[in-house]
């Protein structure tokens, strides 16, 4: 609902604005003695204004915002100048009608800066139990452990892991006919993801009771392959072995050894008989997720704008301000009406604060005590 009261105060005010030279300017003090002042340190830099002398002015300004709140701007400012100015300061109070009632009192204002951003990343071990028999029998069951000492007992599997790091996973596949095969496998995640595995490929064409040949499947860079706990080989070698007599089923395992300490394993069920083989490996691998998510920072508030002598405009509103800093009223009383027809109060502040550029790079740092004029709602 519209404030109808507010709505004609907006209106005069608009309507001043065009009659006169600067309609925010408050009255200049009689009694020669300034009403309004501020001084303080900007950096390692000592000043002092003070409205009323070298042509410094206190200008109060109410205005609707783009958000819907109102926004009081305040200026402490060299009178009737565009170019080549001295130094000055802005204070923009912002907020609703009851939150500038509340802020405009006594205590500790909030600046009004970016909102926070938190990045959150989320690793996930997304797998797949890819397993294979050469007699085309299916697979009855797939067995998952985990380095955590989980399980699961499906042929996919999607498990949250803590963060960057070394995982290992165990995958057991039976088979119909009761063909085991079994796999482990290393996923490691730091700057790059990586994976330890091994596995090897038995040649069904000459496997007999007598003989079987492996050959190792080029996965990874592993310093030393190792089949049967105990029979060393270089990768790339063709490996030969003679099942004990009379044994109708055979599982061979072989273990790979990798420069960061990661190992693996692979073990394949061969059934001598039918001269079938099962075997299964681990497909996916570590994924990540990034979530953003925003914070915004306090619809109302201030901000504090400092002009340097090239005009040049630094803001407390460009970045974060620290714990330790602060913008407090100290003491709040009616002052007269600006030439606009606003109430406004006679403030005493004291802030510190940091100011950043336009770029929204640190600049200085200052803190300063004073009286300034703000203009608030009739």
């Amino acid at each position: 609902m519209v404030n109808y009261k507010w709505a004609v105060v907006l209106f005069g005010s608009m309507v001043l604005a065009f009659m006169a030279c600067d309609p925010t300017e408050l009255p200049e003090p009689t009694d020669g003695d300034p009403v309004f002042r501020l001084e303080g340190n900007l950096g390692s830099a000592a000043f002092e204004l003070a409205a009323g002398a070298d042509n410094f002015f206190m200008f109060t300004e109410l205005s609707p915002a783009n958000d819907g709140n109102l926004t009081s701007l305040s200026r402490l400012e060299e009178l009737d100048c565009s170019t080549d100015c001295a130094p000055g300061w802005q204070f923009e109070f912002s907020g609703s009608i009851a939150a500038l009632d509340s802020l405009l009192g006594v205590g500790q204002i909030p600046f009004i800066q970016p909102g926070t951003i938190i990045t959150d990343t989320t690793y996930t071990l997304n797998l797949t139990a890819n397993s294979s028999h050469s007699a085309g029998a299916p697979a009855l069951s797939h067995e998952w452990a985990f380095y955590d000492g989980s399980t699961a007992g499906t042929s996919t599997v999607e498990k949250e892991i803590p963060g960057p790091g070394t995982y290992e996973v165990e995958l057991t596949t039976i088979t119909e006919g009761d063909c085991q095969s079994y796999t482990r496998k290393s996923f490691s995640f730091n700057t790059v993801q990586q994976e330890c595995e091994v596995g090897f490929t038995i040649d069904t064409t000459i496997l007999s009771d007598s003989l079987i040949v492996a050959t190792y499947d080029q996965l990874g860079n592993p310093e030393q392959l190792i089949w049967q706990d105990s029979i060393i080989s270089q990768p790339g070698a063709i490996y030969s072995f003679f099942p004990p007599q009379g044994t109708g089923q055979f599982t061979l395992c072989l273990e790979g050894l990798f420069p960061d300490g990661c190992n693996a394993a692979s073990c394949q069920t061969i059934l001598l008989q039918q001269a079938s083989v099962c075997r299964n490996h681990i497909d996916g691998g570590i994924e990540t997720e990034i979530n953003t998510v925003v914070i915004p920072g306090p619809s109302s508030g201030v901000v504090i704008r400092y002009q340097d002598e090239q005009g040049k405009l630094y803001s407390t509103a460009a970045g974060s301000q620290a714990p330790s800093f602060s913008f407090s009223i100290e003491s709040a009383g009616p002052y007269e009406n600006n030439s606009l027809g606003q109430p406004t109060l006679q403030l005493g502040i004291r802030f510190q604060c940091q100011l950043y550029d336009e770029a929204g790079a640190p600049w200085k740092t200052a803190e300063a005590t004073g009286t300034i004029a703000v203009a608030i709602p009739d």
